[in-house]
């Protein structure tokens, strides 16, 4: 059973970045339900390196195309990527010994985010674009 679906009303109306925050939602689905199934380390780490290494490349791509439409404040989005990353890659150091707590963490903070982030930040592309497609009066 998945932990998130996505919803087309979490598009950014840009259909790489959509396939991109899809991607996202299926592989935290997998790391959930590896830890569901399987607790022990050999079986969850590597979701968990897919879903951190598959996050810094849509990071990558979602940058370049923020660069590219000059959106505002992009420092300050590429910030909260940095910060998201720095805190991904130190709850992935401290899952060691099968611990569960920690992987549960992990699929919180990983969740709250995603949610967080497509809902709020990323959907700011909308007025962005809105912005360049909108006929002058």
């Amino acid at each position: 059973m998945s932990l998130f679906s996505w919803k087309p009303e979490y598009s950014v109306n840009d259909l790489t970045l959509d396939r991109h925050h899809q991607q996202l939602f299926t592989v935290l689905n997998s790391v959930y339900e590896n830890v569901m199934n399987s607790p022990e380390l050999d079986c969850v780490l590597p979701k968990i390196d897919e879903l951190s290494d598959y996050t810094k490349y849509h990071f990558s791509t979602e940058e370049e195309y923020m660069k590219e439409k000059a959106v505002p404040d992009i420092d300050a989005h590429i910030e909260k990527h940095r910060q998201f990353t720095n805190k991904i890659d130190a709850l992935r150091a401290r899952y060691k010994n099968n611990d569960l707590e920690v992987a549960r963490d992990l699929i919180i903070a990983l969740g709250e985010w995603l949610l967080q982030h497509v809902l709020k930040e990323d959907r700011k592309y909308l007025d962005i674009q809105a912005t360049f497609t909108t006929p002058s009066a």
